[in-house]
């Protein structure tokens, strides 16, 4: 099975759940900072207009107390000093054309035209005003019915600066609890998934083919998913043990059936043979008996063919396949096997690089390039053209001044293509499954069904690979990749 690491989730449930934590946790200490802030504020400015209010209505009673039936300026002075011991305020007196005050910084222009109309309508008014630059209560009351018109500020710095103090220490307070709750929705989200990941690593480590993987039981929802869990582990790998144990006998079967027909039908083979010569050497043998003779020696051939393919399946399915890896020029042996054959006529080598080596097996490379050759020839037309070249890789070229040049790559490829029809489409991916066979047209029927099936096990045997592909206007192509040289 393929080795796969455990998939990671583009976006993190655990990261999400923190992040709700955080947001839910800044969410309310957000609702929480603005209604005390609000309702702290509404509450000073209450307060403080109640005081100013309260000290307003004292200080006109005081006005009343103090100013005679007809007041001087003297009066009016003399009361502005009262005024200036009893508080922290600052006082604005109009009397008649006259306009009295406590300090440089009162002026008359601190007098709103709304202000103005509510004193002048007999009431007691109030408004927030800036003086010297600081927000400050104005409050103003006529003292009565026929005396002076009196405006009080109240400066309001201290307690705004106290308001911004308590904002900011609320949302410090915020933040922080943003942050806690993140860290503790993190934390909580690592305990509350931690089973999850481990069923995700069992999970994974069941896909890479261990089935001893268990899950820990318990009796809340996921000590009930994982006692599934090991349950179904345990059900699929009893499966996989049949499947093994019956996948095993069957190999037995065919070996022992294979090796013991081996040698009866290396029998008839012989005793063919010498039937064939003999009715060809009779003049009296009749032609049907010597067609016949023929045919039989022709179909004892093929059933010896596939009990040799039989057990040579038999023998890579036990893994019990010896090689011999040695450093092989696979130009100059192709052309010795297309030679040996007798293939000359229909089958071009073709090597893009002087001095192509591969690391492999003598016998088991000229089992496959002799199956794929004969493949191209039975069921394909000529040319049959057998390309040899060096897959590129990031390993150097090797240049040396005495010797010729050797190219160096990670593997090298050995590829068959005729000039045949092709296989069908959807026969493609199956032709090296074991007993396959396609259309008659280019079908292996003739064959075993095993031929392809061999080749690209030794293929694998020998650390490459054995892949074929239709080319776009002629035939089909078998790839044979194996490891370079070194």
């Amino acid at each position: 099975m393929t080795d796969r690491a455990v998939p990671r989730a583009p976006r993190s449930l655990r990261r999400r759940i923190a992040l709700l934590f955080a947001a839910a946790v800044a969410l309310t200490a957000l609702a929480l900072t603005f209604s005390a802030y609000f309702i702290t504020r509404s509450a000073q400015e209450n307060d403080a207009v109640d005081k100013a209010v309260a000290q307003t209505r004292f200080n006109l009673f005081l006005a009343d107390s103090m100013l005679p039936a007809d007041p001087a300026a003297a009066n009016y002075n003399r009361l502005l000093d009262a005024y200036a011991i009893r508080g922290d305020f600052s006082a604005l007196m109009i009397a008649g054309a006259d306009t009295y005050v406590s300090g440089p910084q009162v002026t008359a222009d601190l007098i709103t035209p709304e202000l103005a109309a509510k004193v002048d309508e007999g009431r007691i008014g109030y408004q927030m005003v800036t003086m010297a630059g600081e927000p400050t209560l104005a409050v103003g009351g006529r003292a009565r019915q026929d005396g002076p018109t009196l405006y009080f500020f109240y400066p309001q710095g201290h307690r705004l600066a106290q308001l911004t103090q308590l904002r900011n220490v609320l949302i410090a307070v915020g933040v922080i609890l943003a942050v806690l709750g993140a860290l503790a929705g993190y934390w909580v989200a690592g305990g509350l998934l931690r089973p999850v990941s481990t069923a995700s690593k069992a999970a994974a480590a069941m896909a890479r083919g261990d089935l001893d993987v268990r899950l820990p039981e318990g009796t809340d929802e996921f000590g009930v998913l994982g006692s599934s869990f090991n349950r179904m582990a345990e059900n699929l790998q009893a499966k996989m043990l049949d499947l093994e144990s019956g996948r095993a006998r069957e190999r037995r079967f065919v070996a022992d059936v294979a090796h013991e027909l081996r040698t009866p039908v290396s029998a008839l083979v012989g005793e063919a043979s010498l039937l064939r010569n003999r009715t060809q050497a009779d003049a009296a043998a009749s032609p049907e008996i010597t067609r016949l003779s023929v045919l039989l020696e022709r179909d004892i051939g093929r059933l010896r063919q596939l009990v040799d393919d039989l057990l040579e399946i038999s023998r890579l399915d036990a893994s019990a396949v010896e090689t011999v890896i040695e450093p092989i020029d696979l130009v100059q042996f192709v052309g010795h096997l297309v030679r040996a054959h007798g293939w000359s006529d229909a089958v071009q080598v073709t090597g893009r690089e002087a001095n192509i080596l591969a690391e492999t097996d003598k016998r088991l490379i000229e089992r496959i390039i002799v199956n794929l050759v004969q493949n191209a020839l039975h069921h394909g037309a000529p040319p049959v053209v057998v390309e040899i070249r060096s897959v590129p890789d990031s390993v150097p070229v090797v240049f040396d001044a005495d010797k010729e040049e050797q190219i160096e790559a990670a593997f090298v490829q050995v590829a068959v293509s005729d000039n045949g029809p092709g296989v069908p489409a959807e026969h493609l991916p199956h032709i090296f499954d074991r007993f396959y066979k396609a259309d008659p047209s280019r079908s292996f029927a003739r064959g075993s069904g095993l031929g392809l099936a061999i080749a690209r096990e030794n293929a694998r045997l020998l650390g490459g690979d054995l892949v074929a592909e239709n080319l776009p206007d002629r035939g089909v192509r078998f790839i044979f990749t194996l490891p370079a040289a070194g």
